[in-house]
This record gives structure tokens, sequence and C-alpha cells, in this order.
């Protein structure tokens, strides 16, 4: 679906997703406990509403193709 959006709209969302790549990188150096628990989901958070704005093909390619006809 990422490529159906806006040029400038898709660039935004890779940013984003790269960010929160970048984010999750640096909790995990963190150590371990409540306060690293909190970031680790908060950036979980983040990167469900990316998948939002991206919509609901998100993620076909990890799970089964879509059965033809269907």
């Amino acid at each position: 679906m990422i490529e159906k959006l806006a040029p400038p709209v898709a660039a935004r969302l890779q940013e984003l997703e790269e960010m929160a790549a970048r984010l999750l990188a640096l909790a995990r150096k963190l150590p371990p406990g409540q306060r690293r628990y909190d970031i680790m989901q908060e950036i979980g958070r983040f990167r469900v509403q990316i998948a939002a704005l991206k919509g609901p093909e998100l993620g076909r390619s990890r799970r089964e193709p879509k059965a033809k006809g269907k």
C-alpha cells in the first residue's frame, strides 16, 4: 500500500520507520528494567501507528499471500 501513497508521504513514512528502528536499537542497549520496558512499549506503539498510516496491506509479505479469487 505504501507504493500507492503520494511520494512525499511514502518517503516520510519510510523515514519514520528508520527512526523507529534506530530508537529500538538504542533501547536494546539500555540496562534491563522497568524504564527499558516502558521505552520499548512506547516504540512499539509508535511502530503500530506507522503501520496504521500505511494501511491494511502492511505486512502481507511476511504472511501468507492472499488467496486468488477471494
